[in-house]
């Protein structure tokens, strides 16, 4: 199968691109798991209950989704930093007998480039985690179809929909009925 990502970074002068491909097809993947997920926020909930094959359609979206947020773009961003940026533990961005930032106080730990690279890839875990609550809080807030009827009807019942009073509601109220 050819790459199609090195073809795109020679066209763009990425060389990077090629190595992160499937970085890259994973991350575009979620972004399109994502869409069709908001994509679905916007349709209110049934009135009837949910299929059987409805419930086995979104576990398993929803479990494709867990794979690519929490297994494929971590494992692809440590494999891509690993053999790509060459973040190992022998460089370091600093070690424990510099400097901190022209202070006279000394670093008390040695941080390396792979120590970036994990914490990249537990903001990654963090950031998935956080999206993950937010939208099951939002997806079991939607509301059901009645409810979005409902509240489209003007809540003042005596005025037209340019503003001015109804008819029939003032005579009503002349009569007292």
């Amino acid at each position: 199968m050819p790459n199609i990502m090195s073809d795109l970074g020679r066209w763009f002068h990425a060389s990077w691109l090629g190595p992160a491909g499937r970085l890259v097809w994973a991350t575009l993947l979620a972004l399109i798991g994502f869409g069709i997920g908001f994509a679905l926020f916007r349709r209110p909930k049934s009135e009837r209950p949910v299929t059987w094959a409805q419930a086995v359609l979104g576990s398993v979206g929803v479990f494709a989704m867990f794979m690519l947020c929490y297994g494929i773009i971590p494992s692809e961003w440590i494999t891509f930093s690993d053999k790509y940026l060459r973040w190992t533990t022998d460089q370091f961005v600093w070690r424990s007998s510099q400097d901190i930032l022209f202070l006279p106080i000394k670093w008390p730990f040695s941080f390396t480039k792979q120590n970036v690279r994990d914490v990249i890839a537990a903001g990654i875990y963090v950031v998935f985690f956080l999206m993950n609550i937010v939208l099951f809080l939002q997806w079991q807030k939607r509301p059901t179809a009645a409810e979005v009827a409902a509240g489209a009807e003007p809540t003042d019942a005596g005025t037209s929909k340019f503003g001015r009073p109804m008819r029939r509601f003032r005579r009503a109220a002349r009569t007292g009925a």
